[in-house]
């Protein structure tokens, strides 16, 4: 299998059924995804190929477990973005944008509960100024305010994404506009496009556990 990345103007809405039995494979097959489309591993069979000047955003829950904890947000950022030339109040400003109060900038990291590290790590994502975000699991440690904020961003965002995510919230929301989004399903070791949108998918996974309920009775 063969595939490209570009630098179109377009969404692709990544969301999974997963039964039980299937929750680590079906995880195990997301993550490679994204390591693929990052370029941290290679394809087992046919290439990948990207533009040498494709800058990827990267969010997953690692990386808020691998911040700098002996530092606080503003010399974390300002160490990592050099290249930026911001200076701290302008850093401060960004860290502003993404909902992380201003008494927060100046505290030690691993003094931030887990939704403010989360800010950290999504402005250290816009400061690569990315054309396509791999974002697993965003709504971690985001309380309902947070989600709405972070769905008003993706839908804002003009490059492509690929969400893997369990909310139905987020996905519902991002998936408003179905002329630039597609539902992609994880199930039996495969990922195939959905033939339809978010809502149909929703709709038709409440009549397959009710259809399975009635069976059992």
């Amino acid at each position: 299998m063969s595939s490209k990345c570009c630098m179109q103007h377009s969404q692709i809405l990544l969301s999974f059924h997963i039964l039980l039995s299937q929750a680590c494979l079906a995880l195990f097959l997301c993550l490679s995804l994204c390591d693929a489309c990052s370029g941290d591993i290679d394809p087992s069979t046919g290439d990948f190929r990207k533009s040498h000047k494709l800058r990827i955003g990267r969010y997953a829950q690692h990386f808020v477990d691998a911040l700098s904890f002996d530092e606080n947000p503003i010399e974390y950022l300002m160490h990592r973005f050099p290249e930026a030339g911001l200076k701290p109040e302008q850093m401060r400003a960004y860290l502003g944008r993404f909902g992380l109060s201003g008494h927060h900038h100046l505290q030690p990291i691993c003094k931030l509960s887990g939704g403010q590290k989360a800010r950290v790590v999504f402005t250290s994502i816009a400061l690569t100024n990315p054309h396509i975000l791999l974002l697993d699991e965003p709504t971690n440690h985001l309380d309902m305010q947070s989600i709405d904020a972070l769905s008003d961003a993706i839908k804002e965002f003009e490059g492509g994404v690929i969400i893997i995510s369990h909310d139905s919230q987020l996905l519902s929301q991002v998936c408003e506009d179905e002329e630039r989004s597609e539902v992609w399903v994880v199930d039996n070791g495969e990922i195939e496009r959905y033939d339809g949108y978010f809502e149909d998918y929703k709709a038709e996974l409440v009549k397959e556990i009710h259809d399975e309920l009635e069976d059992d009775e």
